[in-house]
């Protein structure tokens, strides 16, 4: 994925240093024994500056497996049920294990954004509905 999209660390430091401090995010680190094992970065209004969307999820490879992907969503999905909206995420359309892992949480694919992060990559949009409760 970092080579697809260019990511580096030092972007990454820069991007998640600025939205820690910007209202409206959310970031959460999975660690086990000091070892990074993943993070969450979530926008509370981000999807039609109204629902939560869970802007990146990140896996440290040597714990992939191991359930921190499943932790952080549902941290996630906790931290924003408060806001009684569904839930929304992009994920590429070449990532079929991403898709299929969140397919498994309760996530439909709604449609697509050709081009949208990157020319020539499809995001395909996918919701949870939000439980309503009486």
């Amino acid at each position: 994925m970092g080579k697809t999209y260019g990511f580096t660390v030092e972007g990454w430091i820069r991007k998640l240093t600025k939205a820690r401090d910007e209202e409206g995010n959310l970031l959460f680190v999975a660690e086990e024994e000091g070892r990074l094992a993943g993070f969450a970065w979530v926008h509370t209004h981000g999807a039609f500056l109204a629902a939560p969307y869970l802007r990146f999820i990140a896996v440290n490879p040597s714990f992939q497996g191991r359930g921190v992907g499943t932790l952080l969503l549902k941290e996630f999905e906790e931290q924003t049920r408060n806001l009684k909206k569904d839930w929304f995420l992009l994920v590429s359309e070449f990532n079929i294990g991403a898709q299929q892992f969140y397919e498994k949480h309760g996530y439909q694919r709604v449609g697509a954004l050709p081009g949208f992060a990157k020319e020539g990559i499809t995001e395909v949009i996918m919701v949870k509905k939000h439980e309503r409760r009486n």
